[in-house]
């Protein structure tokens, strides 16, 4: 692929099983479009990943690589999420981009003003990079103060994460400072409800609705689970801090992940995606609901 081998590192309960291959590591969501794409995955137990981390499984993997053959003596190494200084930068671009469509608001509309900004946050790259993204645009606590939702971990352990991001991207400022900063820059919420990947059955109906009334679809893991979290939780219990407010949900994507979640949504789908069969020469015996008759 571009020159480019993928190799990829899967955390999953079921490694045991798909290496002794009494289970198949399937073909259903990302894992579709990794192998599409002839990524090589390597897999691990939740535990194992806890043990280890994911900067040194990472690394393990770039070492294994190297010594296996020459034709791969420059592995990459991406950290879990792409979360580091480049990886941020990207966010830093969407932010620009951001800016560029506000304005384009304001000229219809000038006194429009964007209040909060809020989105899912797994391994702390996309809050690092939309935080520092709007305060290089607005100064710090100005405009459009992001909240960050917690797909996973604690609120600190993400402080702690974006202060560590925003140092590999070149904020030069010392630790005390930096943290600082970095609370007064993003307001990081606790969203993971039951856990990361873990969707409670709120949080499925909430995915459901969403899509029905507004087209738009929503993973389970981050999006989902972040939103669901921000709408019930943080305004319910803080009304009056977004009454009247522009809020700009930001969808990080991840929408693969619903077709993980098919046969949990399975009876939540019937409810509001019905089945019918035309039937063009009135042969059909069926009821009647589920019959079109076009046969005249």
């Amino acid at each position: 692929m571009v020159g480019l081998s993928p190799h990829l590192i899967l955390r999953t309960a079921r490694a045991d099983t798909i290496h002794d291959e009494t289970e198949d590591m399937g073909w259903t969501g990302n894992v579709l479009f990794d192998r599409l794409v002839g990524s090589t995955i390597y897999t691990c137990t939740a535990g194992e990943y806890g043990r280890l981390g994911s900067n040194k499984l990472v690394q393990g993997v770039c070492d294994h690589l190297q010594f296996q053959s020459k034709a791969f003596n420059k592995p990459y190494p991406i950290p879990v999420g792409g979360s580091n200084g480049i990886g941020s930068w990207g966010y830093i671009n969407g932010v620009d981009e951001l800016m560029n469509q506000l304005q384009s608001m304001r000229d219809s509309s000038p006194s429009f003003a964007l209040d909060h900004v809020v989105f899912a946050t797994g391994s702390g790259g996309t809050a690092a990079g939309i935080a520092l993204g709007l305060s290089l645009a607005y100064g710090k606590l100005g405009e459009g103060h992001p909240a960050a939702e917690g797909v996973c971990d604690s609120p600190d352990y993400f402080y702690n994460t974006v202060a560590a991001l925003a140092t590999d991207m070149g904020l030069a400022i010392d630790s005390a400072a930096m943290e600082e900063f970095v609370r007064n820059s993003v307001t990081v919420h606790q969203g993971k409800g039951r856990g990361y990947a873990v969707s409670s059955n709120e949080e499925l109906d909430f995915i459901v609705q969403f899509s029905v009334e507004t087209g738009i679809a929503l993973d389970p893991v981050y999006s989902g689970k972040a939103l669901f979290h921000f709408l019930t939780k943080v305004v319910e219990e803080d009304p009056e801090s977004y009454r009247n407010s522009n809020i700009l949900f930001w969808h990080t994507g991840g929408a693969l992940g619903i077709y993980e979640k098919g046969v949990d949504l399975a009876d939540r789908l019937e409810s509001v995606s019905s089945v019918k069969r035309i039937d063009i020469y009135q042969t059909k015996t069926s009821s009647t609901d589920k019959v079109v008759d076009l046969s005249s």
